[in-house]
Formats: C-alpha cells, structure tokens, sequence
C-alpha cells in the first residue's frame, strides 16, 4: 500500500483514448492511498516542486523532451530518481516518466507496471518518440 503522507503530482491525458483507463485506474488507487495528487500542467515545475520536496513522486505519460530536459537535470542534481514507467532507464524521448526518492521509487514502480502494461497491450506507444531524424537515441536498457 502506497504512503498514506505521499503527495504526488501527474497530468491527464484526454487525447490519447487507449492511455485514458490507465490513467484513470492510476488516479483512483493513488487518490484512495496518497495524501494528494497535484496537476501543475508542466511536467518541469513538477520535476522542480519534487527536487524541493514539496511533493514526493511524479508519473507522467506522453511527455515531450521540451517538457522534461531542464526538470530532469535540476531534479538529478537534488537526488531524484527518474526512469520509465516500467523501470527502465529514462531518455527524454521515452514517453512514460517515473520520477521520485529512493524511498518511494519501488512502492511507485509496483503501482505504474500494471496500468502501463495494459496501455501497451491497448496499442499505446511509450518508447521513444519527437527524436530528429540526425540523433542516434539509445534509450531503456541501452541507457543502463
């Protein structure tokens, strides 16, 4: 069971019909067992309110690197942990996020897996994506 004093933060996708039961099945469970969920609509001050501590996890899918880059260093450089949803190492071409402290991250990892897994099987794409075409990406396992 998740914290009862996490505070978390995530968006919601309405433009993606395959991610949508996902994203609900997440919001119910994490609603019921965290202190609360916080939507900022931008995924670096949620990157920065969580290098503060002033929340304590942020899951996010479908983001683009221009929404990620700067909050993932300033995160980085506080200790935050980030990968991907299923746990993978993160590049900010991948589409899903799991960002949180050590103390949390296995907690997080064990609720997104499921609910990320069913968004892959409904055909939703969480690998890496917006890449330009002169980039060599390496992302996920690759990373590691």
């Amino acid at each position: 069971m998740m914290h009862t004093l996490c505070m978390q933060a995530t968006e919601f996708n309405f433009h993606m019909d395959e991610l949508w039961p996902s994203m609900v099945e997440l919001f119910k469970d994490f609603s019921q067992h965290a202190m609360g969920i916080r939507a900022s609509g931008a995924a670096a001050v949620n990157l920065c309110h969580l290098a503060a501590g002033q929340i304590d996890a942020y899951y996010q899918y479908m983001l683009k690197p221009w929404d990620t880059a700067a909050g993932i260093v300033i995160l980085e450089e506080a200790g935050g942990r980030v990968t991907t949803a299923d746990g993978a190492a993160y590049s900010v071409f991948d589409r899903s996020m799991l960002c949180t402290n050590d103390a949390l991250y296995a907690q997080m990892l064990a609720k997104l897996e499921g609910p990320t897994s069913r968004a892959i099987e409904r055909g939703v794409h969480l690998g890496p994506a917006n890449v330009p075409k002169t980039y060599k990406v390496k992302s996920g396992a690759q990373l590691e």
